[in-house]
């Protein structure tokens, strides 16, 4: 096994925490915009990968009542994690060289 194939299941690992970093980012701010009813959370789960107008209103909507003061969302975030994830699962199930 060389160095990079152990290398593989890191970077998959690493890109699933940052999915799930991701994910909590868009639940802090996108749970205080469902609570409002400003959004239904269907509604909500399209911000997860998306940048449409319904989300940069409800972003817009937000209150300082967010914890650190955090109120936007970006969505390339869950995509670049989601990259990550995928690409180190991807090499690390291809099978070794000879």
């Amino acid at each position: 096994m060389t160095s990079s194939a152990r290398t593989y299941p890191i970077v998959a690992a690493a890109g699933g925490v940052f999915s799930l970093a991701a994910i909590g980012w868009w639940w802090l701010i996108f749970s205080k915009v469902v609570e409002a009813d400003y959004l239904t959370v269907r509604q909500a789960v399209i911000c997860i990968a998306g940048a449409t107008d319904l989300c940069a209103l409800a972003q817009a909507l937000c209150t300082d009542d967010h914890l650190y003061g955090i109120r936007w969302y970006a969505p390339e975030a869950f995509w670049a994690a989601a990259s990550l994830f995928l690409a180190g699962a991807l090499l690390s199930a291809r099978p070794a060289r000879a």
